[in-house]
């Protein structure tokens, strides 16, 4: 068995040593017998959620999110929001979490409008 781990941002999305829940997450998973493959994907690399079982983004300060969230609206929404449809497995800290959602608003009533991709939550089907 073999897990496939997409690291997002990790150069940039640091703020609380975030690489360590994914050098944890990875040595967990060794010690039980489960190979592990951890990709990046930064400002300009792209990525195909086809590829992987999990996605991992971490925290960062306002300027780090204004940074990379130009490059996050290009391709990566697109990808972000089929993984979610196809219901991979999300684990995103602080500002990751945030920036996946549709907004948040500063303690000063500044709006920062990220990718939305939260809506795209599959809908369990029910049967009968």
């Amino acid at each position: 068995m073999e897990i496939k781990i997409c690291h997002l941002y990790p150069d940039i999305l640091n703020l609380y040593g975030d690489r360590g829940n994914v050098l944890c997450l990875r040595k967990r998973l060794e010690w039980r017998g489960i190979d592990v493959t951890v990709d990046t994907a930064s400002v300009g690399e792209g990525f195909k959620a086809a590829d992987y079982d999990l996605f991992f983004i971490g925290g960062g300060q306002d300027f780090e999110q204004e940074v990379l969230l130009p490059d996050l609206k290009g391709a990566k929404t697109a990808e972000i929001k089929a993984a979610i449809e196809d219901g991979k497995t999300f684990l995103a800290i602080c500002g990751g979490y945030q920036m996946l959602g549709r907004y948040y608003k500063t303690w000063d009533g500044e709006q920062c409008d990220f990718i939305g991709a939260w809506i795209y939550i599959p809908r369990v089907k029910k049967s009968g």
